[in-house]
C-alpha cells in the first residue's frame, strides 16, 4: 500500500521569510529545508542582499544532501562570486561549506581556489571561515598536486594569528601531510 503524505500547502515566499525572521529552532527550519518545495526560496534568499537572512538560508542549504545542492546550484559560479564580496564572515563560511559539497568543473575549482586563498590570507576574517577556506584549498590540492608546493608557503606563523592552539594544531597537521 502506498504511503500517503499529508497534504501540506507550501507557504508563500513572504510567509517563509517571516518564519526565518522569527528565528525558530533549527529542527523547525529543517522541515522546510528538507522539502523541495522550499529549495527555490532558500536559493533566492541565500543569494539575496538581506544580511539577516542570507546566512540563515545558506546555513540550511549547507545541511542538504549533495545531490539536492547540485540541483539547486547546477553551477557554483554565483556562489564563488559571493566569496569576493564584502559579506559577514558566518555567511561566507556557509557558502564555502556549500561549494565544498558541489561538483566543480576545472574553471570553478580555479576560481574557488583563488577565493578560498584570499579568505585564508585575511587575518581579520573569523577563524571558522578561514579554517573552512584552508580545508577547501587542501581538498583542491588533492586533485592538483602542483598546488601543494604553493600551499606550503602559507604554513607560516603569520597566517596562524587569531587561531586557537587546537585549531592551529589541526591545520599544521594538514600542512604536515602535504609531503
Amino acid at each position: 500500500m502506498a504511503k500517503l503524505r499529508p497534504l501540506v500547502v507550501p507557504l508563500t515566499k513572504e510567509h517563509f521569510i517571516e518564519i526565518l525572521r522569527a528565528r525558530p529552532r533549527k529542527e523547525e527550519l529543517l522541515k522546510y529545508s528538507a522539502d523541495p518545495a522550499y529549495h527555490q526560496y532558500l536559493r533566492e534568499i541565500c543569494l539575496s542582499d538581506d544580511l539577516q537572512l542570507n546566512w540563515r538560508a545558506a546555513w540550511l542549504l549547507a545541511d542538504l544532501p549533495a545531490t539536492e545542492l547540485q540541483a539547486i546550484f547546477p553551477s557554483a559560479q554565483v556562489l564563488i562570486e559571493i566569496l569576493s564580496s564584502p559579506q559577514k564572515d558566518g555567511y561566507l563560511r556557509e557558502i564555502v561549506k556549500i561549494i565544498n559539497r558541489l561538483k566543480l568543473d576545472e574553471e570553478e575549482e580555479g576560481l574557488f581556489y583563488e577565493s578560498a586563498l584570499k579568505l585564508w590570507e585575511n587575518l581579520a576574517m573569523a577563524s571558522a571561515t578561514r579554517i573552512h577556506a584552508i580545508r577547501s584549498l587542501f581538498k583542491i590540492a588533492e586533485t592538483y598536486p602542483e598546488l601543494k608546493l604553493e600551499l606550503k608557503a602559507y604554513n607560516d606563523d603569520f597566517y596562524f594569528q587569531g587561531l586557537s592552539p587546537g585549531i592551529a594544531k589541526q591545520i599544521r597537521r594538514l600542512f604536515a601531510g602535504l609531503s
